[in-house]
């Protein structure tokens, strides 16, 4: 096989076709694969005028070899004329699983974290990148997921990750890259036999190969037929999660009623669902008995890069990592003011009513936003007795992760309490008949913020 813009175009043919413009993203590692996909895209962009293209690159800041490779990626973003962006990460080499899945797990959440809604970015994992990933996940005992291999299109962030050279050979890719003298860098981890995917490629694969040369090729068919096995079992699941959810949520009870190899496919598939990664098989084994079945009033947790999960009163949440709203010690904006943003976690409106909603400030101070510091009351009620406010949350059914998220609009006292799903108003702050007022309300919240369902799915 040989590589070129022709055959990249050929593999992105469905997004080139689509209405519209496409935003193209290039993860580039700073090695000779990278440099050839990054080529060949920006190739298509000068002729498909409605694709737009930048790049992104990772600095992991592992070892000698991290400087290279950042400057390989930036002379070949200068040389194909694509803006590039880096990326440094921190990575925790003592998590579970070492130094190669705590890198990838990096790699991926910076990756998410730097797309824009609709976009996709491309990476150029190839043949044997899809053969070895087979090999490997068999030798740590995977399922069928992860004997999958590497999906060619999954969900990433607010955007989509596409590896559309998953059946062009590594020979392909670095021939093409040598002919057109494209500027990279080989990453040392790839070469040092103490990382397995290294070992694999250093010592195993020539024997392989010597021995069966189209093993690449047969691997790489295999993990497809996995896949396709796959895809008819997320089918069966998608069904059945449709009958368990119960708006964000999924019933404990109800996921303990199924056997308990349907109840991990359901969950992968239900996470997958919404654009979450799955967890390592160290943390799969641990949602059942720390989780689903965790007794006492503890508020138990299992998080891994680009997702968490929780339980709460009765029902299991998913979600993204969440950040706090960022509002204490901002005023309130006026009404007409531009909404507020609260850290990724949607915005803070502010209106103008008459009649309803908070009275607006006689003296002209601006209200002033906080979070809450535990021991505040509020009257909802004229007549009726301050109460605690954490009493208020509890029975409103919030969950504890959003209850800490609560905005809190202070003026001589607590006058109002903004949730994503209400806002409270103070009795001595509502604004009477006739009266300006301001309407208070967050939008574009997570569904994670909202409260739990009451219906009960056995």
């Amino acid at each position: 096989m040989i590589f070129s813009p022709e055959l990249l175009a050929e593999r992105l043919a469905p997004l080139i076709a689509a209405d519209g413009p496409v935003a193209l993203v290039l993860a580039l590692s700073g090695g000779a694969d990278s440099a050839a996909l990054g080529d060949a895209a920006a190739a298509i962009a000068r002729t498909e005028r409605r694709l737009s293209v930048r790049a992104l690159h990772v600095d992991h800041g592992l070892g000698a070899g991290a400087a290279p490779l950042s400057a390989a990626a930036s002379a070949l973003a200068e040389a194909i004329r694509v803006p590039l962006r880096i990326l440094k990460v921190t990575v925790d080499s003592s998590l579970p699983g070492g130094l190669e899945a705590a890198a990838r797990e990096a790699r991926y959440a910076a990756l998410a974290g730097a797309l824009n809604p609709g976009e996709c970015v491309l990476t150029a994992h190839h043949l044997e990148d899809q053969a070895e990933t087979l090999l490997l996940q068999l030798l740590r005992g995977a399922g069928l997921r992860g004997l999958a291999a590497m999906p060619a299109a999954a969900p990433l962030g607010q955007g989509e990750l596409l590896r559309p050279l998953l059946g062009v050979p590594r020979a392909a890719l670095r021939a093409y890259a040598l002919a057109r003298s494209l500027a990279h860098h080989e990453d040392p981890m790839n070469a040092d036999p103490r990382f397995d995917r290294a070992y694999l490629r250093q010592e195993l694969w020539p024997r392989l190969t010597h021995r069966w040369p189209m093993a690449a090729v047969t691997v790489a068919r295999s993990a497809s037929h996995i896949a396709e096995a796959q895809a008819l079992l997320d089918e069966r699941s998608q069904e059945l999660i449709a009958a368990l959810e119960a708006g964000p949520a999924l019933s404990v009870a109800a996921l303990l009623a199924l056997p308990p190899g349907r109840r991990g496919e359901l969950l992968r598939g239900w996470l997958a669902r919404q654009g979450l990664p799955a967890p390592p098989a160290r943390r799969q084994a641990r949602i059942e008995a720390e989780l689903l079945r965790a007794k006492g009033a503890g508020l138990p947790r299992i998080a891994w890069a680009g997702g968490e999960l929780r339980t709460f009163a009765g029902f299991l949440y998913a979600f993204a990592p969440l950040a706090g709203t960022g509002v204490a010690g901002l005023a309130l904006p006026g009404p007409g003011a531009a909404p507020l943003s609260l850290g990724g976690l949607g915005r803070l409106e502010v209106s103008a009513a008459t009649g309803e909603g908070l009275k607006q400030p006689s003296d002209g101070v601006p209200y002033t936003l906080r979070a809450r510091t535990g021991g505040e009351r509020l009257r909802l009620n004229a007549g009726a007795p301050r109460r605690p406010l954490k009493d208020l949350l509890r029975e409103a059914r919030l969950p504890p992760w959003a209850r800490e998220r609560a905005i809190l609009v202070e003026g001589a006292s607590l006058a109002a309490v903004v949730l994503p799903h209400a806002t409270w108003i103070a009795a001595e702050y509502a604004a009477g008949p006739a009266e300006a007022g301001l309407g208070l309300a967050w939008r574009n919240a997570p569904a994670a913020l909202m409260p739990a369902p009451r219906r009960r799915i056995h």
